[in-house]
This record gives C-alpha cells, sequence and structure tokens, in this order.
C-alpha cells in the first residue's frame, strides 16, 4: 500500500525549471521516509502565489519495518 504526502517547496534563485523542482521533491520525500533507492512518484506540483511557494503532492511505497514492501 502506498503513502500520500506532500511538501512544501520556498522559491529561491537555483529553482530554475520543472526539472529542479521535482528533484527537490523526490529527494526531500525520501529524506523525510528515510527511503535511499525506493521510487518518489511526484503527482503534481502547485504554485502558491500568494506564499511564494510550490506544493508538491507525491506517493511513497509502502513501508514495512523500515523497508520498502515488496513485490508479491
Amino acid at each position: 500500500m502506498s503513502e500520500l504526502s506532500a511538501l512544501v517547496i520556498r522559491v529561491n534563485e537555483r529553482i530554475h525549471d520543472l526539472g529542479d523542482l521535482l528533484a527537490i521533491a523526490r529527494a526531500e520525500a525520501r529524506k523525510r521516509h528515510r527511503l535511499k533507492h525506493a521510487r518518489i512518484e511526484v503527482l503534481e506540483i502547485i504554485y502558491v502565489p500568494s506564499q511564494r511557494v510550490y506544493v508538491a503532492l507525491y506517493r511513497t511505497p509502502g513501508v514495512r519495518g523500515g523497508r520498502c514492501a515488496g513485490k508479491g
């Protein structure tokens, strides 16, 4: 079973395009969930202009006992 989460990414001078946002979202999600080689599926990235931030909605694989749930 997968888990749905979100994180906030502040705008700075290092963010040049969507690829940068995807890389940041995946790296932060791996760090947050302590997953080194898991596939992080970023579902949507939304810009909130009033706060000058991006919100990344992502899905992580199910985690069992500190490890990703395997297939089968």
